[in-house]
């Protein structure tokens, strides 16, 4: 009892030296891409699902990865759906049934299906997208096309289809938000006001208003005209015909409405005004709406984060870092820190602190992404213990090397890759510690192996329970032992994989510890 009683005390004092929150992290040093993804030591990843592995109802995952949308069931933060955009010709959503288990700390997937589109004409270049507060996900075409093959007089491809995750279902394209290269939409907590950018270049900023919650088939379309440092207006734009859909860019070019080089994604910040990335111009900006609803002026767009260089401080110094081209997916965490995906440059995954201004700038680079992709996503569960994203385009010869996931695997980022991340103490769990020991000397060899392993207590002890458990946290062996200080335990019967080991002496906690069977 005694050293369990010293293994809490220890245990109190360090958790409050470890980070709380997901955006509590020391920066990884900045450096040029390797095979290896490198994130702080307070965090670990998950792999979900990669290129190639099977979706349940037919088919396989595809590559280019890009947004993965966390969707909750009945608000939970354990148990919902990801949405899984591939960027190809032609397009691909796949939806996956996912859950997380309470004893071994690691998610699982129950079922995965691909999206049938054939009722909408297809579609193609699925980019970005949102999950919306009525639990449906906009997947976004980042392509356009004069095409319709379905004769209903509208472009077959440039629009946001919103999609049913529990029926696995097309609900419709949502041909009122315009015709366009779309990155990605965020919707405003009224469930009316929807604002999106057009992914080109010239590219604009634009408003929807629809006519009622939760519909996005009817409303009101206006695009941005005025400063890009300072106010402006919102213009409106016809979107009630076919042909008034299919020509928002023209419409937006004749009105004069301001251009951007290349709007990636749009948030709404927690502090309530818009945030949005222009890749091409190496910026975030954000402004205030006058009123989400009946507002038609801009107030206070200025540039947020971006074209510059700022110093970026880890464990082994202090380094500056340009900014650089492409900063793109964006999503805010529970602290409101601003998380910032970069397609370009180093393809660093970027942290902007609550309280950042250019004049003092609050910078981190929370990773550094494989050689050859770029980060993609990026969505949070509701309580924020967890960021789902994906990993696109990794480069296949190069990356050969492998890294260990939380739930013990062998990972090579050498194909897409959709992926969890959390801090160490929410992935992976207490059972996953490889190295939990209240018994300084307890040890076990070889790990991994074919199936037997030496386990020396480092003493003789009584009493000796042992209990082995798989990854699902499934009890599949005990043991009793007698008065002993080693023993071999035999698992040659059972298939390879990640086991963990619970030893107990006396009814006293001795360790709990990984093993891993060739």
């Amino acid at each position: 009892m005694k050293n369990i009683f010293l293994f809490i005390i220890v245990f109190t004092l360090d958790s409050c030296l470890i980070a709380q929150n997901i955006g509590d992290f020391i920066s990884v040093e900045p450096s040029v891409q390797s095979s290896n993804f490198t994130i702080p030591s307070t965090h670990i990843f998950q792999k979900i699902i990669e290129e190639g592995d099977i979706l349940l109802q037919g088919g396989t995952l595809p590559g280019n990865t890009d947004f993965t949308g966390y969707v909750p069931i009945n608000g939970s933060s354990e148990n919902g759906y990801i949405s899984i955009n591939s960027e190809l010709t032609p397009g691909s959503v796949s939806i996956l049934d996912i859950n997380y288990n309470s004893t071994t700390k690691l998610w699982e997937i129950t079922d995965s299906k691909a999206i049938d589109f054939s009722g909408v004409a297809g579609s193609s270049k699925n980019c970005s997208g949102t999950v919306t507060s009525w639990n449906t996900i906009i997947s976004c075409e980042e392509i356009t096309s004069n095409s319709d093959i379905n004769n209903d007089d509208r472009n077959d491809l440039g629009w946001c289809i919103e999609i049913d995750p529990a029926s696995k279902k097309v609900i419709d394209k949502r041909w009122a938000l315009g015709n366009f290269e779309h990155e990605n939409i965020t919707v405003h907590s009224n469930e009316r006001t929807i604002y999106e950018g057009a992914d080109s270049n010239p590219g604009y900023l634009y408003k929807f208003v629809a006519d009622t919650a939760q519909d996005l088939s009817s409303g009101n379309l206006f695009v941005y005209k005025g400063s890009k440092n300072g106010s402006g207006n919102w213009i409106p734009i016809n979107n009630k015909t076919p042909s008034e859909q299919n020509s928002t860019l023209s419409q937006s070019a004749s009105v004069g409405a301001t251009a951007f080089n290349g709007i990636e994604d749009v948030e709404i910040g927690p502090d309530g005004l818009i945030y949005f990335a222009v890749k091409g111009e190496n910026k975030v900006y954000r402004f205030q709406d006058s009123d989400p609803i009946t507002g038609i002026t801009v107030h206070k767009m200025e540039t947020y984060v971006g074209d510059a260089s700022y110093n970026i401080q880890h464990t082994n110094g202090t380094s500056t870092v340009v900014w650089a081209y492409g900063n793109d997916n964006l999503a805010f965490d529970g602290e409101g820190n601003l998380w910032v995906l970069q397609d370009g440059g180093n393809n660093y995954i970027w942290v902007v602190e609550n309280g950042h201004t250019q004049g003092n700038p609050k910078v981190k680079i929370f990773g550094n992404t494989p050689l050859g992709c770029e980060p993609t996503g990026i969505t949070f569960s509701p309580d924020f213990r967890f960021l789902f994203m994906s990993i696109m385009h990794p480069n296949s010869s190069n990356n050969d090397t492998s890294q260990t996931d939380a739930s013990g695997n062998l990972i090579s980022f050498d194909k897409d890759i959709s992926i969890i991340i959390a801090l160490n103490e929410n992935l992976g769990g207490t059972l996953s510690d490889t190295n939990f020991n209240l018994v300084e000397k307890l040890s076990i060899y070889p790990n991994p192996s074919n199936g037997k392993y030496n386990i020396n207590l480092g003493k003789i002890m009584s009493d000796i329970n042992v209990e082995i458990f798989n990854l699902h946290g499934q009890l599949i062996l005990r043991e009793k032992l007698s008065v002993l200080n080693k023993f071999t335990l035999d698992l040659s019967s059972e298939a390879s994989g990640i086991y963990f080991i619970k030893i107990k002496s006396d009814n006293n906690l001795l360790g709990i510890n990984k093993l891993i069977k060739k």
